[in-house]
């Protein structure tokens, strides 16, 4: 009995290890396969460079890796990731004009809605838009506007505005954006051939690692052909409406704008002897105001020089009438001589 019980019992220890043993292997597998799951996401969380050089070997290419971006991988090609291309840069240069104008009008609120009305019968629309001032009391009012209408109609609206008010300042600026336009749409259809290339691979690919890289390059590449996309529109809607920068203001009176004057020669000619006359008017006018000023002292001057001659002149007189006595006797000294001689 004790025999057999001690059999019995060495029986189920001996299974019970076997079956513990059996449970060791299968979770270490399972430990182990989700351990390096986990080592590859933390690596490429950590180290987004190294996971785009992986799919870039997969590729066959050396292109540069993209920004993380957090999405589901799409299941198969968008039919929208098309190029949105609208304009033909084959066709002309790609110009986007934008206009800074300021004018005054007495007429706030007619020329306010004149500008609105000619702006959705040109096609355009109101970008933006506000006043301030209550136009009551002298509270004169100031709009400003941003306004987009198409490229062709963009000098007719000008024109519009400047025949309804004063326009008191205007500019006008050109940015040539055919380049850009052209290397955005290479790039974008760039990506779109990867992103197919890529699909291909997924469909191919039956490692977990290849699988996880490349469902993130997908959506990695989905973004950037997002991303690409709104930059064409972007500058396509740019090109096609220009932008009209508008700042009304209210005023009691319009000023009168005098259109410019080219001066001809003889003209040139009149006004030097104008400004010759007037030079000299001017320089006689302070010579006068001078002497009037310096006037007590030219006299004080005078008299004192009168004085002075006056002396020079007494004492000249007197040399010379003892100089004519000295003479006069010594003539007479020797009239006496001759006559003792006698």
């Amino acid at each position: 009995m004790k025999k057999s019980t001690i059999t019995i019992i060495a029986l189920a220890a001996s299974l019970t290890v076997i079956v513990g043993f059996v449970i060791f292997l299968g979770l270490g597998t399972y430990l182990s396969k989700a351990k390096s799951a986990s080592t590859v996401i933390t690596e490429h969380n950590t180290n987004g460079e190294a996971v785009d050089r992986s799919i870039n070997a997969v590729l066959g290419n050396t292109s540069a890796g993209y920004g993380e971006y957090a999405e589901a991988a799409p299941d198969a090609v968008d039919p929208n990731l098309t190029n949105p291309t609208i304009i033909d840069p084959t066709k002309g240069r790609l110009l986007i004009r934008t206009v800074d104008m300021t004018a005054e009008t007495v007429n706030f609120i007619t020329v306010e809605n004149d500008i609105k009305a000619k702006t959705i019968a040109a096609g355009g629309y109101m970008e933006y838009s506000s006043v301030s001032g209550t136009g009551k009391d002298r509270n004169l009012r100031v709009g400003n506007y941003v306004i987009r209408v198409p490229a062709d109609k963009l000098d007719e609206l000008i024109s519009s505005v400047g025949s309804n008010c004063t326009i008191t300042y205007s500019s006008e600026s050109t940015t040539d954006v055919t380049l850009q336009y052209v290397d955005t749409t290479a790039r974008l259809e760039s990506l779109q051939i990867e992103y197919e290339q890529l699909l291909d691979l997924l469909e191919k690919a039956d490692d977990l690692d290849n699988i996880f890289l490349l469902q993130n390059r997908l959506t990695e590449v989905r973004y950037e052909i997002e991303s690409t996309k709104s930059t064409l529109l972007v500058l396509e809607n740019q090109v096609q409406y220009a932008t009209l920068s508008l700042t009304l203001q209210e005023v009691l009176e319009e000023r009168e704008i005098v259109e410019p004057h080219v001066i001809t020669f003889s003209e040139r000619i009149t006004q030097q002897f104008e400004a010759m006359k007037e030079d000299t008017k001017v320089f006689f006018q302070g010579l006068v105001l001078w002497v009037i000023s310096a006037l007590p002292g030219l006299i004080f001057i005078m008299v004192n020089a009168i004085i002075l001659i006056l002396i020079i002149s007494s004492v000249r007189k007197k040399k010379r009438m003892a100089a004519e006595r000295i003479k006069a006797a010594e003539a007479s000294a020797n009239n006496v001589k001759d006559e003792s001689k006698s």
